[in-house]
């Protein structure tokens, strides 16, 4: 077996006295620095970002960024489905704007269940193990929704969905952040947002026009017949997940995750797989990327990490930025279909203006992509967040008919989806290895808060006071975010492992 080195290492930090990776012959350590302890995982973290750097960005990580791309976009379009399927429920069933909200809500809390569940297996059992699993559940979530008979039934499938949806982006963040080099992983994860917020939301408008609004009234009876095509927006979302469960089971455990649990040898065929460019090479040549000889102590996750001290102060500073910006988001996805209908639209034309808007959310999430290769972090959140509130206070005021609502509704998925996908470029970079899905679904967990609560808030004010009080409460939001930010380190440019002096 040979060892691979990177000939052209990024420079890592490394202190005073302690040899450079680059000084040491191939195939082994650098020496230890005078009383250095016995566990060598510092000097591994060192050479495995030395090797995924050198790997680069090949073909087997644009499959595995391709599979939970295509995972997320269908977790954003079941996210979606109260906004589809409430007009017909209310039609149907009689239910209020509030019930509605409470609907979204029990999604939302379960999603917070899901994301804080998720984030500690996935320390505890692997990245791979859990992202089947959350995959597998809201794909039952959504067929226990299709048979539903009645509204109490509805929402025990929205906690089952919920619960896999919360833990499917937690883990899926983590595995790009953990799969991919320093230039390529704030792409990486950009480019997840674009496939999933900002492609699934107009997406589920599309399916839900098709589904709802097209198909649905002229559906025969021994489907269901036209009162039952809310029914198959449940439906129809169960089955591209299990194409996904099938594609996923030859996706590699990402190898940072596998030295902080001292499996240098999984480690390294992880990373002979990554090297090959296929996820399923034949003859696969395993190479030592790592010596054999490390000696490693596993890393336990312990939640009090992300609670306190450095960490501590990311979690607050990035989990108020995400529980008041997702929580203006998911208000948004909830009711704006309601809002166009309460505004004199028929559901067909509400379905097709939303969809229309939320293109407003993919050219955000685009332009966050671009961004965050060559931006930093807080200035880039910090405006996206601004010109957010100013969309939203300047929606009442100005949208007036459908060229008024369109353009503002845009420009509101713009910005606010580009300060989305900044967050999350931002959020793997703010935890080492051994508690970064644990802390990205702490950070999950506040905006599925947001989530849970602002809804049926938002639900109370559409009803009382119409769309502007609604759309007061989604600035406020959007306003808490440039409060927190300036607060927030600064992590552009640097490995995961230099960032919290592993390397």
């Amino acid at each position: 077996m040979t060892m691979h080195y990177r000939s052209d290492p990024e420079p890592v930090n490394i202190p005073p006295g302690e040899p450079s990776a680059s000084s040491a012959a191939p195939g082994t350590l650098p020496p230890p620095a005078a009383g250095a302890p016995a566990n060598d995982l510092r000097r591994a973290n060192q050479l495995l970002a030395s090797e995924m750097d050198r790997i680069g960005t090949n073909r087997c990580h644009k499959m595995i960024l391709s599979i939970v791309i295509i995972g997320a976009f269908f977790d954003v379009i079941e996210q979606n489905t109260v906004g589809i399927v409430g007009p017909s429920l209310k039609e149907q069933w009689g239910l209020s704007a509030t019930g509605i909200g409470v609907l979204a809500s029990a999604t939302f809390g379960a999603m917070y269940v899901g994301a804080a569940l998720a984030g500690w297996l996935s320390d505890l059992k692997g990245r791979k193990t859990m992202f089947n699993f959350n995959l597998a559940l809201y794909s039952l979530g959504a067929l226990v929704c299709a048979f539903a008979p009645n509204f109490g039934v509805l929402i025990t499938g929205r906690v089952i969905v919920g619960l896999g949806l919360g833990g499917e982006f937690v883990v899926g963040m983590t595995l790009l952040a953990e799969m991919t080099s320093t230039k390529f992983r704030g792409t990486a994860i950009s480019l997840l947002q674009v496939g999933a917020g900002g492609l699934g939301n107009p997406a589920a408008y599309l399916f839900g026009l098709v589904t709802v609004g097209i198909v649905g009234p002229h559906l025969p009876e021994f489907l269901g017949g036209p009162d039952s095509s809310w029914r198959w927006v449940f439906a129809l979302l169960a089955l591209p997940a299990l194409l996904i469960l099938y594609t996923r089971r030859h996706m590699p455990e990402t190898p940072r995750y596998l030295v902080s649990k001292a499996r240098v040898k999984d480690a390294n065929h992880s990373l002979s797989v990554l090297e090959s460019g296929r996820l399923n090479p034949r003859d696969l040549v395993e190479s030592d990327h790592l010596p054999s000889d490390l000696k490693l102590v596993e890393e336990k996750p312990r939640l009090s990490e992300i609670l306190r001290g450095r960490l501590g102060r990311n979690s607050a500073v990035l989990g108020s930025c995400t529980a008041a910006l997702f929580g203006a988001q998911f208000v948004l996805l909830t009711f704006w279909p309601t809002i166009l209908v309460d505004q004199g639209y028929k559901v067909t034309t509400s379905l097709t203006f939303t969809m229309i808007i939320f293109i407003g959310a993919v050219t955000g999430a685009i332009f966050a992509s671009y961004l965050n290769t060559r931006c930093r972090r807080r200035p880039t959140v910090f405006v996206a967040a601004a010109l957010s509130c100013l969309s939203a206070i300047a929606f009442p005021f100005f949208a007036h008919g459908p060229t008024g609502i369109l353009v503002l509704g845009f420009l509101f998925e713009f910005f606010s989806w580009w300060a989305n996908c900044s967050i999350s470029a931002w959020c793997p970079e703010l935890y080492p290895t051994r508690v970064r899905a644990l802390g990205i679904g702490c950070i999950s967990n506040l905006g599925m808060i947001g989530g849970a609560l602002l809804p049926p808030i938002a639900g109370a004010l559409l009803g009382s006071l119409g769309a502007s009080a609604l759309l007061t409460l989604v600035a406020a939001m959007c306003a808490v975010v440039l409060i927190a930010v300036p607060f927030g380190p600064e992590t552009f440019g640097k490995s995961l492992e230099e960032l919290h002096d592993e390397s």
